[in-house]
């Protein structure tokens, strides 16, 4: 088993922002302003015995999944291994 250790949030109000972003440098450009770790889950990210698993329901670019796993590893996660439900595209 492997325990729940939080979610990565989109700040307030950025969703749709980033979701509605036409080519691929403006998606990475808002999700990196729009996704965030809450201190709660840096702290279990620095305690976590190995890598997390990041999982996604739908990935269409795989952009979200790439800037998330880069917050999740500098906000203290040893290794992010991604898992995708569906891919779209």
């Amino acid at each position: 088993r492997m325990p729940l250790l939080g979610t990565v949030t989109y700040a307030p109000g950025t969703e749709d922002l980033a979701m509605s972003q036409t080519n691929s440098a403006q998606r990475v450009r808002a999700l990196h302003e729009a996704l965030t770790v809450e201190p709660e889950l840096a702290q279990a990210l620095r305690s976590a015995d190995g890598p997390v698993l990041l999982v996604d329901d739908l990935s269409d670019t795989g952009w979200t999944l790439a800037v998330a796993a880069r917050l999740l590893r500098r906000a203290g996660a040893q290794g992010v291994c991604p898992l995708v439900l569906a891919v779209q595209g």
